[in-house]
């Protein structure tokens, strides 16, 4: 039987690697998002971020209410969209909520509320995919179960990079423009895309609401992943699907991102 020290210290490492890359991811996300905003501003003004915004900043404070929801916040005052009164103050939308500090269920609340547009924005994406794209959706989905059935079967975490890899350039391959796709409905995902992705990047106020309940949810991480561990290698496979399928699940809002990025850029380019 390993020496309890192992236990702790292996759930500390994969806590601390867990919390850097979601930093990493939200931090990246947050980038792409405001150069992305900075180059549709500068091609079409105001009227391109009200364009963009009228699903992406609906989807944007959509969700820090679902999360104030699931957390039991209570929410002040929200509004979803503001196209006319953001010409004047730049707010496009806002949530004001508040919880009991007093609970660390409530205390945790803070972190998804806070990061709560990358986890729902690229929810929508693989929803929107699954309604306009199908054919698409399921030659994704059916590599991402075969993936899944191979995690019983690892040997190292190199083998679970390799499926990472996999499932992501899976997701890249079946939405590449250059293959056969519905023109139309590719048309209308790559413009539902393109809003939420390019407001999806983190306010201040974002990140300030995080590191709130930072703490707290660093203790949960570490607690759930020393009792995965303790469990041995059937629910430590486990919980490394559970991770795969939320990086991967991440990674293709990054993607999303990037491509809208680009796109951006390029009118810029061209138009600006």
């Amino acid at each position: 039987m390993k020496d309890i020290g192992d236990y702790l210290l292996n759930a500390l490492v994969l806590s601390l690697e867990i919390l850097v890359i979601l930093s990493l991811l939200a931090s990246i996300f947050s980038y792409l998002g405001k150069k992305n905003a900075r180059y549709i501003y500068r091609c079409f003004g105001i009227n391109g971020l009200l364009v963009t915004g009228l699903i992406g900043t609906v989807v944007h404070e959509f969700s820090h209410i679902l999360f104030c929801l699931i957390f039991r916040h209570e929410i002040v005052d929200f509004s979803l969209f503001r196209p006319y009164k953001s010409r004047f103050d730049g707010v496009m939308g806002y949530v004001n909520h508040r919880c009991d500090r007093s609970s660390p269920y409530q205390m945790v609340g803070n972190f998804f509320i806070g990061i709560a547009p990358i986890i729902v924005g690229t929810a929508s994406m693989i929803l929107f995919m699954r309604l306009l794209l199908p054919d698409e959706f399921a030659l994704i989905y059916q590599t991402f179960n075969k993936n899944m059935a191979y995690m019983s079967n690892i040997n190292s975490i190199g083998d679970s990079l390799n499926i990472y890899i996999s499932i992501v350039l899976s997701i890249v391959h079946n939405l590449n423009p250059f293959i056969g796709h519905s023109w139309p409905r590719y048309a209308i995902f790559i413009y539902i895309m393109y809003s939420i992705t390019s407001h999806m990047d983190l306010s201040k106020e974002d990140i300030l609401n995080s590191r709130s309940g930072l703490f707290v949810f660093i203790v949960l991480t570490y607690l759930i992943n020393l009792i995965f561990i303790i469990l041995g290698i059937k629910y430590q496979v486990i919980l490394l699907k559970l991770l795969i399928s939320i990086f991967s699940f991440l990674t293709v809002g990054l993607v999303f991102a990037f491509v809208t990025m680009i796109i951006s850029k390029l009118l810029y380019i061209f138009i600006g």
